[in-house]
């Protein structure tokens, strides 16, 4: 790999391990503060509801300098956790104040993440896209793990203020490291007169929409995200403790992570069939730890883990054929919009797993991802898009 794939890589690895951080300790807050699975529910849903306004950002990316945006996505993140972290001190944090500064960080981070994932295809050649994707998730979400797996532990011995303050030095760093580490020589120049913001906007959306039984995927995979999104919104209801909602992320972490090292080793093959398995296997396992959900919470998060090595899986499988599908010079814009369409209707689903925990039960409400997982595997067998030449040419390329 070259120097700008370590930094990004890098980049990518400590900012997760940060986001982690303040997300758990902004829902307990949160949590602690009102005792309330709805206001739980509308913690979550600010901190996903950001992903759709990456739509947004997609012509900036394209013509702006991406170095510069990515220092200003963690320049943006350092000044918030600043806040959030003087606040605490001085004894002045509210769940307001938590859940705007929540709303800001995110949005700058999700600035980051299609800036990162553009980059990368300009870094490396193509047939290196899939094992270098796989290799990003996987190594994020190897320390994820860990940060997961102690976040809770850590959010109760030190408390939410020497969080938000780590992560402020977090960010600081990651804003050194950019600005120093990085060399990018990029050859569009931008202009007043040559930039059109909106339509560029228009463009994404009018590319997408063109992408035929590749945009019925897409949006597949959005509903897919909003129902397995109702399940996630109750997780922190479930956890009794920090340390249980910590296991919780920690499990999505393994699962992730051991489906990104599985792609890479079964990325060759056929991608209709890898769909149709991963989501089968996904949906028996997540009914099975549905099944020990009051009974064993050892069995339970090994089988909830398990689901998620299907999900994981399909998440790069589904990411390097968007890279594939998209003219590189489109790539910011395209992408923005397909990130915006899949993620646009999941934090309805967090908000709505909450409001819906104090009337429904929450063995019904977890069981929700299981059957979607089912649903999808039986769609997936059947897909036009999956069996043409198409999506086989890009698999084998």
């Amino acid at each position: 790999m070259n120097r700008n794939i370590v930094v990004l890589l890098a980049v990518r690895v400590i900012a997760n391990f940060a986001d982690s951080f303040y997300f758990l300790a902004s829902v307990w807050y949160v949590k602690d503060m009102t005792d309330s699975s709805f206001w739980v529910g509308v913690t979550t849903f600010v901190a996903m509801v950001p992903v759709a306004f990456q739509v947004l950002y997609g012509p900036l990316i394209d013509r702006y300098d991406k170095k510069k945006l990515l220092l200003w996505a963690m320049a943006v993140q350092a000044t918030v956790f600043t806040i959030l972290a003087s606040l605490y001190v001085i004894d002045e944090l509210s769940v307001g104040v938590v859940i705007v500064g929540l709303f800001v960080a995110t949005l700058a981070s999700e600035l980051s993440y299609p800036t990162e994932y553009a980059l990368v295809p300009t870094l490396v050649r193509e047939a290196d896209l899939q094992k270098v994707n796989a290799l990003f998730t996987f190594t994020y979400h190897s320390l994820d793990i860990l940060c997961n797996a102690i976040a809770g532990i850590l959010l109760a011995l030190i408390g939410v203020g020497l969080v938000y303050t780590s992560n402020a030095i977090l960010y600081l760093f990651l804003f050194g490291g950019i600005g120093f580490l990085l060399r990018i020589n990029e050859t569009k120049a931008h202009t007043p007169s040559d930039f059109t913001y909106f339509a560029d906007l228009q463009f994404g959306f009018r590319y997408v929409w063109k992408l035929g039984s590749f945009r019925t995927l897409i949006l597949v995979f959005t509903c897919l995200n909003f129902m397995i999104s109702i399940s996630l919104g109750v997780l922190p209801i479930l956890a009794t403790t920090e340390q249980e909602y910590g296991l919780w992320l920690a499990a999505i972490s393994i699962g992730t992570l051991l489906g990104s090292g599985l792609s890479i080793r079964f990325g060759v093959r056929s991608l209709r069939w890898t769909f149709v398995l991963a989501t089968g296997f996904g949906g028996v396992a997540w009914c099975i730890s549905a099944f020990w959900l009051n009974r064993n919470f050892g069995v339970t998060l090994i089988c909830f883990s398990m689901a998620w090595v299907a999900i994981g899986m399909m998440g790069i499988q589904f990411q390097t054929l968007l890279q594939r599908q998209i003219e590189p010079d489109y790539l910011g814009r395209v992408l923005t919009v397909v990130y915006a369409l899949q993620g646009i209707l999941a934090p309805f689903g967090y908000l709505l797993g909450g409001a819906l925990a104090d009337w429904v039960g929450h063995g019904l409400l977890y069981l929700v991802g299981a059957v979607t997982l089912l649903g999808m595997s039986r769609y997936f067998l059947r897909n036009s898009f999956l069996k043409s030449s198409i999506a086989m040419h890009d698999q084998a390329v």
